[in-house]
């Protein structure tokens, strides 16, 4: 599998909810995700665990987020 980034500039209100992939000061990559508990979960994509689990998207955001953020376009391709 081959994915191919594009940064998009969006304001953290945009940046934190499912589904999107988020890019931190270190390259890694995030995924948010809800869970079965009516939560949320943010996954490392590196290593593909979970790297923490609250129960509001703001919990998550003020938990985990940072300014540097990035919000990623990700397309996935067969290689």
């Amino acid at each position: 599998m081959k994915i191919n980034l594009k940064t998009s500039k969006e304001k953290v209100e945009e940046t934190y909810k499912v589904g999107n992939v988020i890019k931190d000061a270190s390259n890694i990559l995030y995924l948010i995700t809800s869970n079965i508990d009516g939560g949320y979960s943010i996954i490392d994509l590196n290593n593909n665990q979970v790297f923490g689990t609250f129960k509001t998207l703001e919990d998550l955001y003020i938990n985990i987020g940072d300014e540097t953020d990035e919000l990623i376009n990700i397309e996935i391709n067969e290689i």
